[in-house]
């Protein structure tokens, strides 16, 4: 399992960025394993072709963040990454199936019939900030006229530990560059 990679220069500062804080802030190898629900940046990856294929691209036209799987053919556990980040780091993490969603989904599960059956999590809490500040609406309010802005830079990554009989699943929200939460769910 991935252990935080060392810190250069004198008492440990010199990173690519200075101190990174919050979700997806832990350095790691290029070809670490990360447990289930961790995400980590791992700036040693050389270049896209060694990522894996390439899943999925969101939003689907500018720039924006990429899904690639590093190893398709596999069913089980393995490293899924994402670039599109303002540092230029890829994030990885260890799932069996990963997918974007856009906020409009996530609205209709957190405001519509099934939000009774999801726990708020910590991806739900940062996203009614991100939202709140690009859409200008109070807290359980979809974000109405300015959901097309938000999707320009606002993407979720939903991963499922397994392909069948997940009894959790991870969330993590990204925001103009940045990972802004990442919380696994009980289902």
């Amino acid at each position: 399992l991935a252990e935080p990679a060392k810190k250069r220069g004198l008492f440990g500062g010199g990173s690519r960025e200075g101190a990174h804080k919050g979700a997806g802030a832990m350095d790691v190898t290029f070809g670490s394993i990360l447990p289930y629900g961790d995400v980590a940046r791992v700036c040693d990856a050389k270049g896209q072709s060694s990522l894996g294929r390439r899943l999925d691209k969101a939003p689907s036209s500018g720039r924006g963040y990429a899904l690639f799987d590093s190893a398709l053919d596999l069913s089980g556990p393995r490293t899924f990454y994402v670039t599109g980040f303002k540092d230029r780091c890829p994030r990885q993490f260890t799932t069996a199936l990963a997918f974007f969603g856009s906020p409009e989904v996530h609205e209709q599960l957190c405001y519509g019939r099934p939000s009774k059956l999801y726990p708020y999590s910590t991806t739900d809490k940062a996203y009614e900030k991100v939202k709140s500040s690009v859409c200008k609406v109070g807290k359980s309010k979809p974000c109405g006229a300015n959901l097309k802005t938000l999707e320009r830079n606002t993407v979720f990554v939903s991963t499922y530990e397994k392909f069948s009989d997940n009894a959790r699943r991870a969330d993590i929200l990204m925001h103009d560059g940045v990972v802004a939460a990442a919380a696994i769910k009980t289902l």
